[in-house]
């Protein structure tokens, strides 16, 4: 059975649902209390300041993520399904992190904290995909190194939250087929 989250992981989660519906500048701490389900006490007594709990949000996404990633690796040995279950975990974590409408509220510091993100993702798609990697045509022929791989599945998945694609399943289509995995073609968007 799954350990309960902690407080302060609660705090943290409800933050980021506060930041993603509402930016970061209409951020209050007794927004997050009221999400969390916590009193305002509470909040102040694991984040004193909104400074200290966006610095403190951001280690946590790049810990969510991989823990999540980790958690799905030990859950897929064979290569190439470790390597599919990445790319639409990739998709759900930005989804559910970033998602376009904190691009539409506050497209700043939705740019920013993929910056802030990236290399420390990069890091963990690396290290924990590891020979799953070695799946992507470009890795295998030597192209690519698999940290040069993960990166382009990155950068890859964030361009649709700054030019989104009409199919929603787009993304992870063409994250497929880069990594050489079958899967359903992607016609170009018609303009």
């Amino acid at each position: 059975m799954p350990e309960a989250p902690s407080t302060a992981d609660v705090i943290l989660a409800a933050a980021r649902r506060v930041i993603r519906n509402r930016g970061p500048d209409r951020l209050t701490l007794t927004a997050v209390a009221a999400e969390a389900g916590v009193s305002r006490p509470t909040i102040y007594r694991w984040y004193p300041t909104k400074t200290l709990l966006l610095a403190t949000l951001a280690a946590y996404e790049v810990d969510q993520f991989d823990r999540g990633l980790q958690a799905l690796a030990d859950a897929n040995r064979d290569p190439a399904r470790r390597l599919d279950a990445a790319l639409r975990y990739l998709v759900t974590f930005l989804d559910e992190s970033t998602g376009t409408n904190l691009f539409l509220v506050d497209p700043g510091f939705s740019l920013q904290s993929l910056a802030d993100s990236h290399d420390p993702h990069v890091d963990s798609l690396a290290r924990v995909l590891g020979d799953a990697l070695d799946e992507v045509p470009t890795v295998r022929s030597g192209a690519l190194t698999r940290e040069q791989a993960a990166d382009m599945f990155l950068r890859l998945a964030y361009s649709h939250y700054v030019v989104p694609h009409q199919d929603p399943e787009a993304l992870l289509a063409t994250m497929r087929a880069f990594a050489g995995l079958p899967g359903r073609r992607i016609r170009p968007s018609s303009r």
